[in-house]
């Protein structure tokens, strides 16, 4: 029989858990709302860096900053532009300790964005797939986000799909807002690479 102490701490993992998965899911209404300052409230003041598909590493607060509120954040939404992503099937595990954790979640988006390809002012529809893996630190009481990667599956016009065109959109580091070290892992579809999981098989452990 489990001791009262021991009912604690699993009660405490169980919240734990419950609390990183919502910082999770507010982060993407955040994202896909343009509110980018309340996507940067979300990172830990000691945070270590952000990656996202090909546009590189920005790393600590200063770099979170650089990527969502001056890259991302830098043009205002065109009338029309729509970013929906859906961040769902996540595994979490709560470190030892209970002051650090980490996540896996897959993001199935679906938007209408300005491209390189169009005219201006034009929109065009994408959707898109890919997988956050992601690290978390629990600060005076509160998760908070240590590190964000994005490994991007995809992000395809929708009228063609991820076999005649796998990825549209990117554009690689940027030349106003530069990251601070290159890409460490991008190869979207039909690499046939995958981003291989934080964790051990919960079964073999392997």
């Amino acid at each position: 029989m489990a001791t009262l102490e021991e009912l604690q701490a699993r009660i405490t993992r169980l919240d734990d858990i419950k609390q990183v998965e919502k910082l999770q899911r507010i982060y993407g209404y955040y994202l896909d709302y343009f509110e980018y300052q309340k996507v940067v409230d979300l990172f830990s003041d000691n945070c270590e860096s952000v990656e996202v598909a090909d546009f590189g590493v920005y790393r600590g607060k200063a770099g979170i900053k650089r990527f969502y509120l001056d890259l991302l954040g830098g043009k205002p939404p065109r009338v029309g532009e729509l970013s929906i992503g859906m961040i769902m099937q996540g595994v979490i595990d709560i470190d030892p300790d209970g002051k650090t954790a980490k996540g896996r979640w897959y993001c199935m988006s679906i938007e209408a964005k300005p491209t390189i390809s169009l005219h201006e002012g034009e929109l065009r529809q994408l959707w898109g797939n890919g997988i956050y893996e992601n690290e978390y630190v629990k600060e005076n009481g509160k998760w908070l986000f240590k590190k964000v990667f994005f490994f991007l599956n995809f992000r395809t016009p929708y009228e063609d799909g991820w076999l005649k065109v796998p990825v549209i959109g990117q554009h690689g580091p940027s030349n106003e807002v530069p990251p601070d070290a290159p890409t460490t892992k991008y190869a979207p579809y039909p690499s046939g690479i995958h981003l291989q999981p934080y964790y051990k098989h919960p079964i073999t452990g392997k």
